[in-house]
């Protein structure tokens, strides 16, 4: 009997590896399959938005990076829980200053042309 779930394409198992190896990924038995089928996913989009760029239908090319392996809602739970990724200011930088409002700067001159 075969199972209903999706198998890795195993024209890709080279690239896999080189993509691990470059990332320095490495994962248990249990999550390599479901991280594999997640970057086969990822790749399949990625090349589908670059076709798009090659005709003109996208203004930017895409590729493979070290969060290749995510998917969206993993993405968003690893990566974003950062302040800065929320868009705060990290709590060491001084606070916002209008130099115009203090004199701090001259004002502008005309500039010859």
């Amino acid at each position: 009997m075969m199972s209903a779930a999706p198998s890795s394409d195993p024209s890709l198992d080279n690239e896999w590896k080189e993509w691990k190896t470059k990332f320095a990924k490495a994962y248990s038995l249990d999550e390599e399959r479901h991280k594999r089928l997640v970057w086969e996913e990822n790749k399949k989009k990625i090349e589908a938005h670059n076709a798009d760029y090659e005709q003109g239908k996208a203004s930017f090319y895409m590729g493979l990076n070290q969060f290749s392996d995510l998917t969206p809602e993993e993405f968003r739970t690893n990566c974003c829980g950062s302040s800065m990724c929320r868009g705060e200011m990290a709590p060491d930088l001084p606070e916002y200053e209008d130099l115009g409002k203090n004199s701090y700067l001259t004002p502008g001159r005309a500039q010859p042309e």
